[in-house]
């Protein structure tokens, strides 16, 4: 990607397109968009997770799942996935220990 459109992305984020709006635009990841952002040193939103995904991860952790276990599966970061299905009213259940051999 060119400095013209890499600067168009910024400023593009910057007037409220989202990073999956212009990752889907431009026909790359959204993790490239993020990278564009950070290296212009733009200031990134807070992206919720979708409805969808907070109910299937709740319903992952439900079914027995660890906060590890559900954050790999649907590629989402641990402490953002955790937060998001808090707010969906799951109540957390006591971290395991793990034990030294």
């Amino acid at each position: 990607m060119s400095d013209k459109t890499r600067d168009e992305v910024a400023a593009r984020y910057e007037a409220g397109d989202t990073t999956t709006q212009l990752a889907k635009e431009y026909g790359v990841a959204k993790s490239t968009i993020i990278g564009i952002l950070r290296e212009r040193k733009v200031v990134v939103r807070r992206q919720p997770l979708p409805s969808e995904q907070v109910n299937e991860a709740a319903r992952l952790y439900e079914s027995g799942l660890s906060l590890s276990q559900i954050s790999a599966q649907l590629s989402v970061n641990q402490e953002t996935m955790r937060t998001a299905i808090i707010r969906a009213g799951v109540a957390l259940r006591e971290p395991t220990k793990a034990k030294i051999a």
